[in-house]
């Protein structure tokens, strides 16, 4: 059988992120984040499974002779310097959970209008057009998935420009009526099973628990 302690840094992380993601959809809220936030949350999630996949295959054991334990903190540091510099280099934007491409639209409307009057929509293609910020938004999903991102067509927009549109567009969001019925009962469900298996699978089995985090971490 597999070791427990090996399930438990494998699959803890993603059973969490699938939750917060299920429970946000399954309640008719809306979660807003910056494309930056949601990347490093998705690394979040696969990291217990990085440090049991590449990270034991090129396990530095020359070092480990040296430093012990602490060797993991450069292996730590490196992934976090890693997934650092792939969210820096990302186009800025905005993530949305909870609401539809179409759903969204009207609320990106009013926020963009409650930044630049002269605001401009286009909700065939989802659109809209501030000229006295020289900016173009769109709305990018897929027609029926509660998971939309909040581009530009301008790469270089400030910082300033994001964060304002996203404190925005939060507070017009809480207008848009909460979708019937509810999505994200599939996610729910197996983000639970795979908790329970992952409960029912570690019960029971403590002294393998910690032997295999004394194996993991001491070296």
């Amino acid at each position: 059988m597999i070791d427990p302690f090996i399930l438990t840094i494998a699959f803890l992380p993603l059973i969490g992120y699938l939750l917060l993601l299920a429970l946000v959809r399954v309640s008719g809220r809306v979660l807003i984040t910056t494309g930056g936030r949601d990347l490093a949350a998705v690394f979040f999630a696969v990291s217990g499974m990085v440090a049991i996949g590449p990270m034991q295959l090129f396990f530095p054991n020359s070092s480990a002779i040296y430093l012990g334990p602490y060797v993991w903190l450069p292996l730590l540091l490196l992934y976090v310097l890693v997934c650092g510099l792939i969210v820096l280099t990302r186009e800025p934007r905005l993530v949305v959970y909870g609401r539809t491409r179409t759903e969204l639209y009207p609320a990106l409307l009013r926020a963009a209008q409650a930044i630049d009057s002269a605001t401009v929509g286009d909700e065939k293609n989802a659109q809209v057009h501030l000229p006295q910020m020289n900016a173009h938004l769109r709305i990018e999903g897929h027609e029926g998935m509660d998971s939309v991102s909040v581009l530009a067509f301008e790469p270089m927009l400030p910082l300033s420009f994001w964060t304002h549109l996203m404190g925005q567009l939060r507070v017009q969001v809480r207008g848009v009526a909460a979708p019937s019925p509810r999505r994200g009962w599939g996610a729910l469900f197996v983000a639970v099973t795979m908790l329970f298996l992952l409960v029912r699978t570690v019960m029971g089995r403590s002294e393998q628990l910690v032997d295999g985090f004394r194996e993991f971490l001491i070296r």
